[in-house]
């Protein structure tokens, strides 16, 4: 079974708060994607956002 490849986005941050983001991620050890990713996952849980996934039609795609 294959793993499906994540996608990918851009984020653009006004140069402070990337030189901040790169600072905590040198210090603490992280990489900025994996953080990026695991912040979004734990707010999206905070709010409890869980969108109902379209159904499927007749054909077979959304």
């Amino acid at each position: 079974m294959s793993k499906k490849k994540p996608t990918k986005i851009t984020v653009l941050l006004p140069d402070e708060a990337f030189d901040r983001l790169d600072s905590y991620c040198r210090e603490r050890g992280y990489k900025k994607s994996t953080l990026i990713a695991r912040l979004i996952q734990q707010y999206l849980d905070l709010e409890n956002y869980h969108p109902q996934k379209p159904a499927l039609n007749r054909f077979g795609r959304s």
